[in-house]
């Protein structure tokens, strides 16, 4: 189950980079959708896991963003300062869209389970 919400953060991560969005906000949408599905269907207690699971498939994309595209080759042969700040500014990136995905996790499965209350 976990595997298929980071199969789907994956596949919007690609599609947004082939789209040509910013990173900034394709990470944020996709954070959002992630989130937004992990609380629908896990309900009580999704947060770490939408934490989780956007964080990995965040750090799996950024990865492999680095080792394909022209940029991050560039920063790998290089190395030194330039790869530390790179990897640095994804590190926080990664964290900041695990805890969007993760308050979106929280807002939906209190919903859900204050739609729950109100029907009993």
């Amino acid at each position: 189950m976990e595997l298929s919400r980071i199969a789907i953060g994956l596949v919007l991560f690609g599609f947004f980079e082939f789209l040509g969005i910013d990173p900034r906000y394709g990470g944020i949408i996709s954070a959002v959708i992630v989130g937004t599905l992990i609380g629908k269907t896990i309900g009580k207690s999704s947060e770490k896991y939408a934490f989780f699971s956007i964080f990995t498939y965040n750090l799996i994309g950024w990865i492999l963003v680095f080792l394909f595209t022209s940029d991050g080759k560039l920063a790998l042969q290089y190395g030194g300062i330039a790869l530390s700040v790179l990897i640095g500014f994804a590190l926080v990136m990664v964290f900041f869209y695990s805890i969007i995905g993760s308050f979106g996790a929280f807002v939906v499965s209190n919903l859900s389970r204050n739609k729950q209350d109100e029907g009993l």
